[in-house]
């Protein structure tokens, strides 16, 4: 799932850098490759996370969900401190590229996921009479 999700943001980068280096240059450009990075970066070491607990104690999930969620949340804060402390980027649009690329992956992700839950329920259910 994870793969599937860094893969689309490799699909929407150029898009996404393109666009903002047109509309506030090469900072901007720099910005919002620097969002989706961190928003790869994050889904990745949650994925991490979250699927090594899965896989070994699932009752455990839940908490650490919450957890990979905060320290997410902890690493991200601490990266944009760092790069604000550079100046090398323009952290409004780092912030809104960060947010929108993970909104937009994880919606993407799930609506992908309905279509195949969708379709599988359509395929399996013969009390449906649909093969």
């Amino acid at each position: 799932m994870v793969r599937r999700m860094a893969t689309r943001a490799l699909w929407i980068a150029p898009i996404v850098i393109g666009a903002t280096s047109i509309f506030g240059g090469s900072r901007y450009g720099i910005s919002a490759a620097a969002g989706l990075a961190m928003t790869v970066g994050n889904l990745l070491f949650a994925g991490r996370i979250i699927g090594g607990v899965a896989e070994r104690t699932p009752q455990l999930l839940l908490p650490v969900g919450l957890a990979a969620f905060a320290l997410g949340l902890l690493l991200l804060t601490a990266v944009m401190f760092a790069l604000q402390a550079i100046d090398i980027v323009y952290i409004p649009v780092t912030g809104f590229v960060l947010i929108g690329s993970h909104l937009l992956l994880v919606l993407w992700e799930a609506a992908g996921t309905y279509g195949r839950i969708d379709s599988a329920e359509r395929t399996e259910d013969p009390a449906r009479g649909l093969k």
